[in-house]
């Protein structure tokens, strides 16, 4: 696992997490946890496989689900400003009152 993701502290660890739902470089974090042997001890190839189970998992429930909500709140809410605007978000004041009229 290299420097910048790690799992050493709370707040590595989530920025690992997001990093890897964001489908960034997350295979090098999964080999990394399933490698990891212990605190100050060297890894060991495929010493935890059953973590795989749960980097994948994590994957598809993270990458799918949770990014897409994300989007989707984004998304909605440039609607809501959209209807405020009566559909009006990109133009001028000048240009408003020329369509007005």
């Amino acid at each position: 696992m290299n420097a910048r993701s790690n799992f050493d502290d709370i707040y590595s660890a989530m920025l690992s997490l997001f990093e890897m739902m964001t489908t960034e470089g997350w295979l090098t974090v999964m080999w990394g946890g399933v490698d990891a042997k212990g605190i100050d001890k060297q890894p060991v190839k495929n010493n935890h496989t059953y973590a795989t189970i749960f980097f994948v998992g994590y994957m598809i429930i993270g990458s799918q689900f949770i990014l897409n909500l994300f989007v989707g709140i984004v998304i909605d809410n440039f609607n809501k400003i959209k209807e405020k605007e009566l559909g009006n978000v990109f133009l001028t004041e000048a240009q408003k009152e020329w369509m007005e009229l």
